[in-house]
């Protein structure tokens, strides 16, 4: 009995051993095959990918959703960079950056951001552009830096009000879905899942598909697991870099730390009523829950500068749905804030005109 454990002991390190060899390797071909389409900024403690495209002021910035990256933004970068400077990046842990310190909340996700663009040189104002859970970092980046922010739009965020506080039912989730994260970036380490992904690519589809619904046991349908409704809707370009991005250990942790700060973010930017003094264009899916919609309408209510709007043809990603209807949102409040910042030069010159000269000594 013993000799048997032994063996089967024996066996488990051999094969974790060869996994953790199969993941290294694996990762360092993923680094020659698909280079980072941008550039690594380095933030003193780890790089962040920064994209860029087009130039002028202001500046487009675009925040992507809870397990994006610049990828979910390129139509649309490509098509601001036609009259804007747009600049995507993706957030520690995601896409090309590396892995970040944790926890990953709203507030250590700003200081990067805000870091990330002083490391780059990429000079305000900004306009924020924040899909998804960009509605949790990007109000909360305009009312840290209200003098670098010259506007925002937010497609289908995440409302404060949702998670703050959340329900047991979203509670609940979190913690189911932060525990298979969990578990996935262990079994990431050990070449697990990116052997589950290589399967799917091959006509063994059915056993890696039973492979994936034990690794996500417990998690709802509309979870980002490869089997769940939630990923067939995600952008092609996202699906196809899953097996790239998914498979690593640092994704998965990091989604974990999201998904288990995620009401504590939402709480620190529900205490933001007027979160931004310029305008602010707030854009729901068609296919969002009724109480999300009515949290859009609220939040743009409170705002001094506000409005609400109905995509009306379009899932969560409203960027690839409509496009033209976010285009047409940036270049309202683009147009917004070059009318006010004309006004303000013309208010400022009629006052400096209305000051008396004061005379001068010749000699002066």
């Amino acid at each position: 009995m013993i000799q048997i454990v032994a063996w089967v002991t024996g066996f488990t390190l051999l094969g974790a051993l060869l996994g953790v060899v199969y993941q290294a390797l694996g990762t360092r071909r993923d680094g020659r095959v698909y280079p980072p389409p941008g550039r690594l900024v380095d933030l003193g403690t780890h790089r962040l990918h920064l994209l860029e495209s087009g130039r002028g002021s202001p500046t487009i910035l675009l925040e992507a959703g809870l397990m994006s990256t610049v990828l979910s933004w390129s139509d649309l970068q490509r098509e601001l960079a036609r009259s804007f400077r747009a600049v995507s990046y993706d957030r520690a842990g995601l896409g090309w950056s590396d892995f970040g310190p944790m926890p990953r909340t709203a507030d250590r996700i700003v200081d990067e951001l805000h870091t990330l663009l002083e490391r780059a040189a990429i000079p305000p104002p900004y306009v924020l552009v924040g899909h998804s859970f960009g509605g949790l970092t990007m109000p909360l980046f305009a009312a840290r830096y209200p003098e670098e922010v010259a506007g925002m739009v937010l497609l289908d965020p995440v409302a404060p009000a949702e998670w703050n506080p959340p329900t047991e039912h979203d509670w609940k989730l979190t913690r189911i879905g932060a525990k298979v994260c969990r578990r996935a970036a262990f079994l990431s380490r050990i070449g697990l899942i990116r052997f589950v992904a290589f399967l799917l690519t091959t006509s063994a589809k059915k056993p890696a598909s039973f492979l994936v619904r034990l690794i996500s046991r417990g998690t709802p349908a509309e979870a980002g697991s490869v089997s769940s409704p939630w990923f067939s809707a995600l952008p092609a370009n996202e699906r196809a870099m899953a097996s790239v991005f998914w498979v690593q250990e640092k994704f998965a942790l990091t989604i974990a730390s999201q998904l288990e700060n995620l009401p504590f973010s939402a709480a620190r930017v529900g205490q933001l009523d007027n979160f931004c003094d310029k305008r602010v264009v707030i854009l729901s899916a068609r296919t969002a829950p009724e109480r999300r919609r009515k949290e859009h309408a609220a939040m743009a209510a409170r705002l001094p500068l506000g409005s609400h709007v109905l995509a009306g043809k379009s899932n969560h990603w409203i960027m690839q749905e409509e496009p033209d209807l976010v285009m047409r949102a940036i270049e309202k409040v683009v147009g917004y804030s070059e009318k006010r910042h004309d006004t303000s030069v013309v208010t400022s010159l009629d006052s400096l005109r209305k000051q008396p000269v004061p005379h001068k000594h010749p000699s002066e």
